[in-house]
């Protein structure tokens, strides 16, 4: 079943059902000099792994600025799992390294499944999804979302309402006011945030959008800007957004 697909399919069941990601064949087995961060780990062989698919709170440890609740907390489970000189099964993801020259890398349980899906339930981080290595997004999404919805790890604190500057965010709000037109879907969050989900959206995520009924409370993350006095967000992929209880 296609990606895509698997996300429509989830968002119609309940969370009790969602299945849990595909078990992999490990492309190498390492061994760990150690834990950098709560995503990223440094093997004996010199080459710094990078998790795909999670995002967890920033250390700061050039001491600049103060570290990010839950920091310390997802590098100590990593520290926890993952002894100095202890193995590791890797899976490569299609692209294979970042533009910091990091190793891109999903991390697996001796069962094969990926360790990335265990951390997002017990929210130490949130899904972050870059293409190409976006396969596992729907499991991984699934798994963030019941950590969101149980207020487990970064999930305890609530999440802002509107925007208070421009950059990446997470935020809450409530529906207020649906448009549509040809090709593209608005949504207007707490009189404040514009959503848009434009032609790089499927369809299926414009009438998703468009179908959205004012009070309803949503969870969106994305690049947030100011145009014209406005705050604008596009979504362009479904794991960017969803309904919340």
């Amino acid at each position: 079943m296609p990606a895509s697909s698997l996300f429509w399919l989830l968002l119609l069941c309940p969370l009790w059902v969602y299945a849990t990601c595909p078990r992999l064949t490990a492309d190498e087995i390492v061994r760990i000099e150690r834990v950098v961060d709560g995503d990223t780990l440094r093997l004996q062989d010199g080459r710094t792994i990078r998790l795909i698919g999670i995002d967890t709170p920033e250390l700061n440890r050039h001491g600049r600025t103060r570290a990010e609740p839950g920091a310390a907390h997802a590098r100590d489970w990593l520290r926890n799992n993952f002894k100095k000189e202890s193995q590791l099964k890797l899976v490569f993801g299609v692209k294979r390294r970042d533009d910091y020259g990091r190793w891109l890398a999903h991390p697996l349980a001796a069962s094969g499944i990926p360790l990335t899906e265990q951390m997002l339930l017990q929210g130490l981080g949130s899904l972050l999804v870059i293409p190409p290595n976006h396969e596992l997004w729907p499991c991984l999404f699934a798994a963030e979302s019941k950590a969101r919805r149980a207020k487990l790890g970064i999930w305890s604190q609530p999440l802002p309402m509107v925007p208070s500057q421009a950059g990446w965010q997470m935020l809450r709000g409530r529906v207020t006011a649906v448009s549509s037109e040809s090709n593209q879907a608005r949504v207007l969050l707490e009189n404040k945030l514009w959503l848009r989900a434009g032609s790089r959206a499927a369809p299926e995520l414009r009438q998703r959008l468009a179908r959205l009924r004012p009070g309803t409370l949503l969870f969106v993350r994305g690049r947030v800007y100011r145009d014209k006095g406005e705050w604008r967000l596009w979504l362009n992929s479904p794991w960017q957004y969803s309904e919340e209880n």
